[in-house]
């Protein structure tokens, strides 16, 4: 069906039934292991984002900076459908406090950057759009 020429209730039908969220299996291949991701709204990115936002306080300056590593690792811990970061065995053997620490403390910064860089691609941060000609 052409996009350009979809009704109003069309339209309203595709938005009512965009719950669900795009998935991506990709291999780390230095652990052997599949670790599958799911896209993020863009509430649950915005929300981490903030959470990852540091105020800068000194001398009158205003702005945030936003902590790279920590964000990567939040998208990371809500967009991975599995394996499970938070599992009580992972969380023991490296004594971390929830699934973040876990991802730190086993996965290289490049594999956190590239598994980062694929949750905002399955959220559609790179996406292209298209002009609707009339």
């Amino acid at each position: 069906m052409d996009f350009e020429n979809l009704s109003e209730e069309q339209i309203l039908q595709r938005l009512l039934e965009a719950d669900s969220l795009p998935q991506k299996t990709v291999r780390l291949e230095r652990l052997g292991i599949p670790v599958t991701l799911r896209g993020l709204t863009g509430k649950q990115v915005y929300s981490i984002r903030e959470r990852c936002t540091f105020q800068n306080e000194r001398r009158g300056q205003g702005g945030g900076r936003l902590d790279d590593e920590q964000f990567n690792t939040a998208l990371i811990a809500a967009a991975t459908v599995t394996p499970n970061w938070g599992e009580s065995r992972l969380l023991a053997k490296y004594s971390a406090s929830g699934p973040e620490e876990v991802i730190k403390r086993i996965l290289l910064a490049g594999e956190m950057s590239a598994l980062g860089n694929m949750v905002l691609d399955l959220s559609g941060f790179f996406t292209s759009l298209v002009e609707v000609k009339n």
